[in-house]
């Protein structure tokens, strides 16, 4: 009898471990390890490799391992403009390009980097950065694009090899290496110079072979391009900052469990909350450091800054003219954090 008994209960157990076996099968595949891709074209020496380094190594920590970011710094993966256009097709879940890139996808993004547009003071008071992130994504989102928020990177200014800008003359006719993006490209011709587009990784031969002029850049750029390229910088103060746009593939991030999902939605926004106060900082070690080095970085006087401030409100006036829905709604946006 104990035989039989012995036996039977091997058969239920057999049984029920069978079942308990397929139950578990499907948790455990949830709980295979997601990959998230990450990438930019950041230069592995500049300062913001490092903050986008220890957001992904947040993200792991958080998580417990359940999603494991791999980064992609100097476009070793992805230009950032492919990037971009890669977002939706499981290649790349997280980009962060300069805002000019969205242009490229939605005209309308480019008032983001119209010439005064936005200041420090404003993108530091709370909410900023992530206001402006929802703004940008309902021109973004039908492509399947959300902006998490806007990053901040650096002033930018103008590098030569031989002579500082003592007036905005000093740009007739010149070839000025810009980010990209129609706004600054446009710019560039209200002040008499001649946009050029290209990679991060062609200014110094560029400029040492004559094929352009000058570089507007920021002081992380001009670390990239060298002083022995360039050792002169002129700044038009507070004529561009630029940012960096927080991208992620919306499908991916709502398809996540709910309680991933959530952490990397609270991980990104602490790092945009905090990033503005913190990327000063660098911005501002990174041209003392140059200057220490031996490079020479001056500002225009108060006179010339505000032909540069004119001839910029044009082009603004021509693009608020051609976009004037966005430009209200940008205004509105922008409201609550404008100085008073």
């Amino acid at each position: 009898m104990s035989l039989k008994l012995g036996g039977y209960a091997l058969q239920v157990a057999a049984a029920l471990g069978f079942v308990f076996g397929a139950t578990l099968l499907p948790v455990q595949a949830q709980h295979k390890p997601i990959e998230m891709i990450l990438t930019d074209e950041l230069a592995t020496s500049h300062w913001s490799t490092k903050i986008i380094d220890n957001y992904a190594k947040t993200i792991q920590e958080r998580t417990g391992g359940r999603i494991v970011p791999k980064v992609f710094h100097a476009g070793t993966l992805y230009k950032d403009q492919d990037a971009v256009g890669a977002l939706g097709s499981g290649a790349v879940h997280m980009v962060w390009p300069v805002a000019v890139r969205l242009e490229t996808i939605a005209r309308e993004t480019g008032v983001i980097s119209l010439p005064f547009a936005i200041t420090d003071e404003m993108m530091m008071k709370p909410g900023a950065p992530e206001a402006l992130g929802k703004f940008l994504s309902s021109y973004v989102e039908d492509k399947g694009i959300r902006v998490m928020g806007l990053a901040r990177t650096a002033d930018l200014f103008f590098l030569f090899r031989d002579d500082f800008v003592e007036s905005i003359d000093d740009m007739e006719g010149k070839k000025i290496r810009v980010t990209g993006g129609r706004v600054l490209q446009q710019l560039m011709r209200e002040f008499g110079a001649s946009p050029i587009s290209m990679s991060a990784a062609e200014m110094a031969p560029a400029m040492v072979q004559g094929a352009i002029d000058g570089i507007f850049t920021s002081s992380g750029g001009w670390e990239i391009v060298g002083l022995s390229a360039a050792p002169k910088a002129t700044s038009v103060p507070g004529l561009s900052l630029v940012t960096y746009a927080v991208l992620v593939d919306d499908k991916w991030l709502k398809n996540l469990p709910e309680d991933l999902r959530k952490i990397v939605e609270d991980t990104t926004m602490e790092l945009i909350q905090n990033n503005w106060p913190t990327a000063m900082e660098h911005d501002k070690e990174t041209l003392q450091r140059l200057i220490k080095a031996g490079g020479e970085y001056r500002e225009v006087s108060a006179e010339a800054r505000e032909a540069f401030r004119a001839a910029a409100m044009e082009a603004n006036a021509e693009w608020t003219e051609d976009n004037s829905e966005v430009w209200a709604k940008f205004q509105e946006t922008i409201k609550p954090f404008a100085s008073k």
